[in-house]
């Protein structure tokens, strides 16, 4: 799964359908893990060791992470009503601003 907008879809339909994942972008790749391929075998996708997921996403068809963080970046730029909680977007501001201090050393 790399395409961007096909990314984009699933990750859009997981934050309007969880708040949880609007916060925490572990749960948001979760779930959008679980939409993409929801099993394996006989086995939710949620239950196989991270280790074995971070060694065979490919195989599996998953996204990478950071292309999941930055579609809901986007979406939530675009949807406000899909955003975090308050304190959850104040703390992204505050990341966003160490991070930008750091780079510019």
């Amino acid at each position: 799964m790399n395409n961007p907008s096909t990314i984009e879809e699933v990750v859009i339909s997981v934050l309007e359908t969880s708040t949880d994942a609007r916060n925490d972008d572990m749960k948001l790749y979760l779930l959008v893990c679980d939409k993409v391929n929801p099993f394996v075998g006989s086995n939710n996708i949620g239950s196989i060791p991270f280790a074995v997921i971070m060694n065979i996403y490919k195989e599996l068809n998953l996204p990478h992470f950071e292309s999941v963080r930055r579609s809901r970046a986007k979406i939530q730029a675009k949807h406000p009503e899909l955003a975090g909680d308050p304190a959850c977007r104040k703390g992204r501001r505050q990341l966003e601003g160490m991070y930008r201090t750091y780079a510019k050393i």
